[in-house]
């Protein structure tokens, strides 16, 4: 058994066993980020793309060094394999489940998580952190931008469902995280001002689309797109810009 290990790479590492932090040295902690990334491989592959700069005996000296003081430090948080190198199946890894309800979310297909419970599908989606920030090995860059553009189209089906079961205060929380990691996705605001009208908040969701299309403007120099300006028109009468 994984003994309770939960992994965390959105918003920086973090180890737990039990909900007790476990403390890993730079190495581990690239070790087991990894994994969580691209699963099981075989030693040679993994010590490659670690320690890219040293020889391959020496990368797997680092690698079989590595191993001794991850299980050192917390047992059977790595699968027992002979020449392949893996996380316990176990091991409940913040960016797997992101992967899963996004899966749910988007193409209908995937575990599915309890339906629309703010606790067990909210909280995970609407954490606003990036894929280990300070982070700049190659391989975390590549996933970076993946994970992110996973993230936002999650958070904007889920606020679209939300909406459907008329909980607009839910929906604006997805929705706003949405808006965190990409500020420039039309998609992403209309959902938000939606869910502010849902709430019969009419004067939030002005002011959220007059404050998104300054920053458009100033930014890029364009305008929101007509889906979204269409969806604000009609409140717009008769207010004085």
């Amino acid at each position: 058994m994984s003994e309770g290990f939960q992994l965390t790479l959105l918003g920086g590492f973090s180890l737990r066993r039990g909900g007790s932090p476990v403390r890993l040295a730079p190495s581990g902690q690239r070790l087991l980020a990894f994994l969580a990334l691209h699963q099981r491989h075989p030693r040679g592959y993994v010590a490659s793309m670690l320690w890219p700069e040293q020889s391959q005996e020496h990368a797997l000296a680092s690698l079989r060094t590595t191993l001794w003081r991850v299980r050192s430090r917390a047992p059977e948080v790595l699968a027992p394999t002979r020449h392949d190198v893996d996380l316990h199946a176990d091991v409940v890894v913040d960016i797997q489940q992101l992967a899963e309800i996004a899966q749910y979310f988007l193409d209908g297909n995937g575990p599915k998580p309890p339906p629309l419970d703010p606790q067990a599908v909210l909280d995970v989606l609407a954490s606003p952190g990036e894929l280990l920030p300070g982070w700049y090995d190659d391989w975390v860059l590549m996933e970076r931008e993946r994970v992110r553009l996973q993230h936002v189209r999650a958070l904007e089906a889920l606020a679209e469902q939300l909406l459907d079961h008329q909980r607009p205060s839910d929906a604006l929380r997805a929705a706003l995280t949405a808006t965190t990691l990409e500020p420039f996705r039309d998609s992403a605001h209309a959902v938000a001002v939606r869910a502010y009208l849902s709430e019969g908040n009419t004067a939030e969701a002005i002011r959220h689309f007059r404050h998104y299309r300054a920053q458009l403007v100033e930014e890029l120099g364009v305008e929101p797109s007509p889906a979204l300006q269409e969806l604000i028109h009609p409140h717009l009468t008769g207010i004085v810009s």
